[in-house]
């Protein structure tokens, strides 16, 4: 198998890839087959591959390069930090302003420490809650995703859209066998907006709660949550004094108080990531100053927090100059660049007679088939749908790099005429699905 314009380097790559990592990988999310396109290098909204193909680039990463590739002032940053040191054991005026700067941005920030990955970021969140109330379990979303750690499992039947084997596709069972059995009675799902699932495991499990978690639009699908659900989540957690935690890794974005803001609700904790490190490695995670204080290691006993590159000063440097350019006003812009993204795709869906959804929220978009009529939960998403592993081909072949599961965002590199462009080639895209035709082989 091959694809139908050129690969033959990226074919190489994988090959070799494969003789020294498993399945020449390194971050499941990435493959596809028949082989993923090895990538040279990026520029502003472009990509190109190994062998010259060039990219209209519409996943940035997964959310995490709001200004593309290689935004000349985040590029400054680094090579001027970069001569000075890379990483120390020991504070940095950077750390300093980066920290001042996720503290402004977030109403409902004290105080706020760094790891590397959004991963990390919820790990130490969900830390502090258990060390803050003495208690163990957690709530969280079933489809909400927070990160690669075993006691955060995005869903009981499916990982990350693909489906468990055999049995465990329908039985609930985890997907991922590595998660110990131990961790299924610390942690509850409840479908994401469904107000009464939350009423009713908080009623039977409340008193044992430490923090009720969630992203306040899925990832996974982007679908919004409902100030509804957010306001009872808050008023159950005070109720039964479990705190919660807001997960901004991928939602910071939306807005300059982020996605909490929008909703009306104030976190006990917020975890943050990929917007806040330039394109480098990041995570954060902050809120009260009472829960936030447990850290504080003048205090005869404190909650350890390790990490040889918390707050490097690379990442510091790219993460000020990434906010810095996130102003109020290109949140608004890209937002409204996110919105000509969606109605565009409608328009091209309808065009060519698909049966198909999309959601979006702000500048992040997501296109649904073999799907719920409604997007409301991740129980009406579809991240395995064989029409979107068409859809990512054909537009492939279209110079358009989307993820294979229908995510899509735009980011400050962008403009009208480039999202038009880009939604003229997805519904070329589309027609190529709709008309049934071979896609992604030559």
């Amino acid at each position: 198998m091959a694809y139908g314009f050129e690969t033959s380097r990226s074919k190489a790559l994988s090959e070799r890839l494969q003789r020294s990592l498993p399945g020449g990988d390194t971050r499941s999310i990435t493959y596809y087959a028949p082989y993923p396109l090895g990538i040279a290098r990026g520029s502003g909204y472009r990509l190109w591959d190994v062998d010259g193909n060039e990219f209209v680039d519409l996943l940035n990463n997964y959310t995490a390069l709001v200004h593309g590739h290689a935004h000349p002032s985040i590029v400054e940053a680094i090579r001027a930090q970069a001569p000075l040191g890379t990483a120390f054991p020991a504070p940095t005026e950077l750390q300093a302003e980066l920290a001042e700067r996720v503290c402004s941005w977030f109403e409902s920030v004290d105080l706020v420490r760094f790891t590397n990955s959004g991963s990390e970021g919820d790990i130490m969140a969900i830390r502090a809650a258990r060390a803050y109330t003495g208690r163990e379990e957690i709530v969280k979303a079933d489809g909400g995703y927070h990160g690669l750690w075993e006691q955060v499992p995005m869903s009981w039947g499916v990982q990350h859209g693909r489906v468990g084997a055999g049995d465990n596709a329908s039985s609930g069972e985890a997907w991922d066998t590595a998660i110990p059995k131990g961790v299924r009675e610390l942690v509850h799902m409840v479908d994401f907006n469904d107000v009464e699932q939350l009423e009713a495991i908080m009623t039977e499990r409340g008193d044992r709660v430490a923090a009720l978690i969630f992203e306040p639009v899925l990832g996974e699908g982007v679908v919004a949550g409902s100030p509804e659900f957010f306001r009872r989540s808050r008023e159950l957690a005070d109720e039964y004094g479990a705190l919660l935690i807001i997960d901004e890794v991928i939602t910071q974005r939306l807005d300059s108080g982020g996605y909490q803001a929008v909703l009306g609700v104030r976190p006990d904790l917020t975890v943050v990531g990929k917007i806040v490190g330039g394109g480098l490695p990041v995570g954060g995670f902050g809120g009260r100053a009472d829960v936030m204080e447990l850290f504080n290691p003048r205090l005869s006993t404190y909650v350890a927090h390790a990490g040889t590159f918390n707050g490097n000063p690379l990442t510091t440097a790219a993460g000020c100059a990434s906010l810095d350019l996130l102003t109020p006003s290109e949140i608004e812009r890209i937002n409204r660049l996110g919105a000509q993204l969606a109605d565009g795709l409608r328009e091209a869906l309808a065009a060519n007679g698909l049966e198909g959804t999309i959601t979006d929220c702000g500048s992040l978009v997501h296109v649904h088939f073999e799907a719920g009529e409604e997007i409301r939960s991740f129980r009406d998403v579809n991240l395995h749908s064989p029409t979107l592993l068409r859809l990512h081909a054909a537009a492939l072949e279209q110079s358009l790099y989307i993820a294979p599961r229908g995510t899509l965002n735009v980011s400050t590199a962008m403009d009208e005429s480039v999202v038009e462009d880009a939604v003229e080639r997805l519904g070329l895209a589309l027609q190529t699905v709709a008309e049934g035709a071979d896609v992604g082989v030559a």
